[in-house]
């Protein structure tokens, strides 16, 4: 793989080759081969639309563990260009409000006894029965502790499953890949979005390719890592070619 290669495979996934990729290029040529080709192979797959790709990859870099601010700028360009509505670029914004409830759905059990807690009517059946086997009780609690919440919480997930927009398999992948960011590895909401996701006909390969998609992120580490050398070097260059007739 030559040089032009990596850059290749690199604007495929970013839109662009930043300077912090040239040094990299430039340093390591070897690495950048292998990660350039990592990071494509996580992008890539056949699997999914283009403009999937993008709204999936989103839902990644705008949740609130993540909020890369460069990385939502950047998909929600690229999913306009390749066809996304604005509805569908808004449903995964709206989605990922609901990583908020992951807060509850820890603490609550650390405070009250599961086995104390029925299911609420509101929340019983269809749905619901797959939410209430990973996470026991927390409905309850909440309805019994925080009723006005609960009422609240209720209403945006009816508000947030309306028919237009992403179809449902995409709404559960997009919840997917927020909980599986590396600054989050939710597996316990991962695993019900997942279930779900296969219930609405995604199949094992659209899964497996939407999980590759926290991958791509992981440049950033390059990103600031090699803007830091670059800044420090410079900074000793200027201070050693100051002679003391600067002085």
């Amino acid at each position: 793989m030559s040089a032009d290669d990596v850059r290749g495979k690199v604007e495929r996934v970013y839109g662009s080759v930043s300077r912090q990729w040239e040094l990299l290029i430039e340093l390591d040529l070897v690495f950048a081969e292998a990660y350039a080709e990592y990071l494509d192979a996580a992008f890539s797959a056949a699997e999914l639309d283009p403009h999937i790709r993008e709204l999936l990859l989103l839902a990644h870099d705008a949740s609130m563990t993540v909020l890369d601010q460069h990385g939502v700028d950047e998909r929600i360009r690229r999913a306009l260009q390749l066809g996304a509505s604005r509805r569908e670029i808004l449903d995964v914004l709206e989605l990922l409000s609901m990583i908020s409830t992951h807060s509850l759905a820890i603490g609550l059990p650390l405070a009250f006894d599961p086995e104390d807690y029925g299911v609420p009517e509101s929340t019983s059946g269809g749905y619901w029965d797959a939410f209430e086997a990973p996470f026991p009780g927390v409905h309850g609690m909440m309805s019994t502790h925080t009723p006005r919440l609960f009422s609240a919480y209720r209403s945006m997930g009816k508000v947030l499953w309306r028919k237009d927009g992403l179809a449902p398999k995409w709404r559960e992948l997009t919840l997917v890949v927020a909980d599986l960011s590396t600054t989050h590895l939710y597996g316990a909401g991962a695993k019900l979005h997942i279930d779900n996701a296969r219930r609405y006909g995604a199949t094992d390969s659209e899964i497996v390719a939407a999980v590759a998609l926290t991958i791509p992120f992981s440049a950033n580490t390059i990103e600031l890592g090699l803007r830091a050398l670059s800044n420090v070097e410079s900074a000793a260059a200027s201070v050693s070619s100051v002679g003391p007739e600067d002085w």
